[in-house]
C-alpha cells in the first residue's frame, strides 16, 4: 500500500453515514466522538453523573449493567490528551468503518466494548482500572487496521504493524507493572474479538494463526456498499486493480437521463481503488468524480 499516514487535518469529503447533521455525515464513528465530546461538558455540570458512565465491574455486579456499554462515551476533560485520544479514533475508526461497512463496524464496536467487560464483571476479584473513554477502542482500530495493512508506511516510513505493536506492547507493559489484571484482560480480549470477527468478514489476509470458519475461496477484501453491505468487486474493477486510472472523463450522463446501475458501477470501481490502493491514489478528477457520485447515488 503506497499511502503514507500522517495526522494532518483530515479531508472533509462524504462518508457512508447513518444520516447528515448539517453538513456532516453522521457515521457511527462521528456519533462515538460526539458523544465523547458531550460527556466532557456532562463532566464540567456533574461528576456524578458523569461517573455513572464509567465501567466498573463491582458496579456492574450491583445492577449497573449499562456501564458495559457506556464507558467509551465517557471521556473526561482531564487534559489535552483527550482531544488527541478523540482524533485518534476518529481517524482509524473511519478507516476502519468504511473498510468493512457501517453495520458491521457497529457491530464490531458494540462486540468489543461489551463482551469483554462483561466477561471481567462476571469473573469478579480481579484488579481493574475504571475504564472509560475511546482510547481503548482507538488502539483496537489501529490494530485491526495494521492487521489489513501491515505495511502501510507512517511516519518516517515505519510499517503500521510496528507503530501498533509499539502502542499494545506499552499498554501491557502499563497494565502487568500495575498489576490490574481486569483492565489487561479487557484489552486483549477487545483486540482478539476485532482480529477474530475481521477475519471472518475475509479481511486481514496474512493472519494465518486466525483461522477462518467460513469458506474463503477466491477471496479478496469486500469494499462497503452505499448502505454499508460489504460487497464483492466487479470484474471490471479487478480489471482496474493496479492502473494509474479507474475512470476516464468527462463524465457525460446518457442523452435519456443517467442511468443509475452504471452510476453505481462507477462508484464500485473508485471504491475498491480506495480500498487496495488508499485514497492518495485517485487522482483529482477521480476525487471530483467520487464526490459527485455520491451526491447522484446519495
Amino acid at each position: 500500500m503506497a499511502q503514507r499516514f500522517n495526522f494532518g487535518m483530515p479531508e472533509r469529503r462524504a462518508r457512508d453515514g447513518w444520516f447528515r447533521l448539517g453538513g456532516i455525515d453522521i457515521t457511527t464513528t462521528a456519533f462515538l466522538v460526539g458523544a465523547g465530546i458531550l460527556s466532557m461538558f456532562l463532566y464540567a455540570i456533574s461528576i456524578d453523573l458523569f461517573a455513572l458512565l464509567v465501567f466498573w465491574p463491582g458496579a456492574v455486579r450491583g445492577g449497573e449493567i449499562w456501564r458495559i456499554a457506556t464507558w467509551p462515551i465517557a471521556n473526561p476533560p482531564t487534559s489535552a490528551w483527550v482531544l488527541i485520544t478523540l482524533f485518534f479514533f476518529w481517524y482509524f475508526g473511519h478507516i476502519v468503518e468504511e473498510m468493512v461497512g457501517r453495520i458491521r463496524f457497529t457491530r464490531l464496536i458494540v462486540a468489543i466494548a461489551v463482551a469483554p467487560t462483561l466477561f471481567v464483571s462476571i469473573v469478579g476479584d480481579l484488579p481493574t482500572a475504571a475504564e472509560m473513554g475511546l482510547g481503548l477502542l482507538g488502539s483496537v482500530m489501529l490494530v485491526v487496521f495494521a492487521a489489513e495493512h501491515p505495511d502501510a508506511p507512517f511516519f518516517f516510513g515505519i510499517p503500521a504493524w510496528i507503530i501498533a505493536a509499539v502502542f499494545v506492547g506499552i499498554d501491557v507493559l502499563r497494565y502487568v507493572g500495575d498489576r490490574i489484571w481486569g483492565s489487561l484482560i479487557v484489552m486483549l480480549m477487545a483486540m482478539g474479538i476485532a482480529l477474530v470477527t475481521i477475519r471472518q468478514w475475509g479481511f486481514a489476509d496474512r493472519l494465518d494463526l486466525i483461522p477462518r470458519f467460513a469458506s474463503s475461496s477466491g477471496h479478496r477484501s469486500p469494499t462497503r456498499s452505499r448502505k454499508g453491505r460489504v460487497r464483492k468487486p466487479s470484474k471490471s474493477s479487478r480489471r482496474s486493480k493496479g492502473t494509474d486510472t479507474v475512470v476516464s472523463g468527462p463524465w457525460a450522463p446518457p442523452s435519456g437521463g443517467p442511468d443509475r446501475s452504471a452510476l453505481q458501477a462507477e462508484l464500485d470501481a473508485l471504491l475498491d481503488k480506495i480500498s487496495s490502493e488508499g485514497l492518495d491514489a485517485l487522482s483529482n478528477n477521480e476525487k471530483k468524480r467520487l464526490n459527485e457520485l455520491s451526491k447522484l447515488l446519495r
